[in-house]
Protein backbone atom coordinates (compact mmCIF):
# COMPACT_ATOMS: atom_id res chain seq x y z
CA UNK A 1 0.00 0.00 0.00
CA UNK A 2 1.37 3.78 -1.02
CA UNK A 3 1.27 5.73 1.58
CA UNK A 4 -0.70 9.22 0.44
CA UNK A 5 1.06 12.20 1.33
CA UNK A 6 -0.26 16.15 2.07
CA UNK A 7 0.37 18.42 -0.30
CA UNK A 8 2.82 21.39 1.29
CA UNK A 9 1.47 24.54 1.35
CA UNK A 10 2.27 27.09 -1.45
CA UNK A 11 2.43 29.81 1.55
CA UNK A 12 4.66 27.96 3.54
CA UNK A 13 7.22 27.23 0.64
CA UNK A 14 7.33 30.62 0.08
CA UNK A 15 7.86 31.87 3.48
CA UNK A 16 10.85 29.43 3.75
CA UNK A 17 12.15 30.42 0.43
CA UNK A 18 11.76 34.47 0.98
CA UNK A 19 12.83 34.02 4.73
CA UNK A 20 16.21 32.71 3.68
CA UNK A 21 16.93 34.96 0.91
CA UNK A 22 16.20 37.67 3.59
CA UNK A 23 18.56 36.19 5.75
CA UNK A 24 21.39 35.68 3.29
CA UNK A 25 21.30 39.16 2.00
CA UNK A 26 21.64 41.09 5.37
CA UNK A 27 19.60 44.93 5.45
CA UNK A 28 16.67 42.47 3.13
CA UNK A 29 13.57 43.48 5.99
CA UNK A 30 11.23 43.93 3.18
CA UNK A 31 11.67 40.58 1.96
CA UNK A 32 11.49 39.38 5.94
CA UNK A 33 8.27 41.35 6.41
CA UNK A 34 6.72 39.73 3.20
CA UNK A 35 8.42 36.30 4.31
CA UNK A 36 6.33 36.37 7.81
CA UNK A 37 3.30 37.66 6.13
CA UNK A 38 3.47 34.45 4.17
CA UNK A 39 4.24 32.66 6.81
CA UNK A 40 1.13 34.01 8.90
CA UNK A 41 -1.18 33.06 6.22
CA UNK A 42 0.39 29.40 5.60
CA UNK A 43 -0.32 28.85 9.53
CA UNK A 44 -4.10 30.65 9.07
CA UNK A 45 -4.79 27.95 6.08
CA UNK A 46 -3.09 25.44 7.73
CA UNK A 47 -5.69 25.81 10.64
CA UNK A 48 -8.64 25.82 8.11
CA UNK A 49 -7.42 23.01 5.92
CA UNK A 50 -6.14 20.16 7.60
CA UNK A 51 -5.05 18.69 4.44
CA UNK A 52 -2.19 20.66 3.91
CA UNK A 53 1.00 20.37 5.14
CA UNK A 54 4.21 22.67 5.85
CA UNK A 55 3.50 23.99 9.32
CA UNK A 56 7.43 23.48 10.11
CA UNK A 57 8.20 25.39 6.86
CA UNK A 58 6.00 28.18 7.75
CA UNK A 59 7.13 28.40 11.10
CA UNK A 60 10.80 28.29 9.75
CA UNK A 61 10.28 31.30 7.37
CA UNK A 62 9.07 33.04 10.30
CA UNK A 63 11.85 31.89 12.48
CA UNK A 64 14.55 33.00 9.68
CA UNK A 65 12.53 36.53 8.70
CA UNK A 66 12.78 37.21 12.71
CA UNK A 67 16.81 36.51 12.75
CA UNK A 68 17.39 38.39 9.61
CA UNK A 69 15.45 41.70 10.69
CA UNK A 70 17.19 41.40 14.20
CA UNK A 71 20.90 41.29 12.35
CA UNK A 72 19.90 44.03 10.32
CA UNK A 73 18.79 46.93 13.25
CA UNK A 74 22.33 45.50 15.11
CA UNK A 75 23.95 45.87 12.46
CA UNK A 76 22.81 49.25 11.41
CA UNK A 77 22.73 50.60 15.41
CA UNK A 78 26.16 48.70 15.69
CA UNK A 79 28.15 49.07 12.11
CA UNK A 80 26.70 51.58 10.28
CA UNK A 81 27.68 54.71 12.36
CA UNK A 82 31.34 53.89 11.90
CA UNK A 83 30.40 53.65 7.82
CA UNK A 84 29.13 57.37 8.11
CA UNK A 85 31.82 58.66 10.01
CA UNK A 86 34.82 56.96 7.78
CA UNK A 87 32.68 58.17 4.55
CA UNK A 88 32.86 62.26 6.25
CA UNK A 89 36.58 61.57 6.74
CA UNK A 90 36.58 60.66 3.30
CA UNK A 91 34.44 63.38 1.78
CA UNK A 92 36.42 66.03 3.57
CA UNK A 93 39.95 64.78 2.72
CA UNK A 94 38.92 64.81 -0.90
CA UNK A 95 37.74 68.56 -0.34
CA UNK A 96 40.95 69.57 0.79
CA UNK A 97 40.25 69.81 4.30
CA UNK A 98 42.65 67.16 4.71
CA UNK A 99 45.88 68.33 7.64
CA UNK A 100 48.91 67.68 5.06
CA UNK A 101 48.81 64.03 5.95
CA UNK A 102 47.93 62.77 2.90
CA UNK A 103 50.51 61.43 0.46
CA UNK A 104 48.72 61.30 -2.73
CA UNK A 105 50.72 62.90 -5.13
CA UNK A 106 53.52 64.37 -3.20
CA UNK A 107 57.34 63.27 -4.24
CA UNK A 108 59.07 61.44 -1.80
CA UNK A 109 61.99 63.20 0.35
CA UNK A 110 60.42 66.97 -0.56
CA UNK A 111 58.64 68.83 1.41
Amino acid sequence: MEEQKNPVSEFAIASLVVGVASFISLAGIEKAIIAIVFGVLALKRLECNEQLSGKNLAKAGIVLSIVSIIATVVFIIKVYPKIQQRMMQLQSESAGGNTGDSQVGKIPGVR
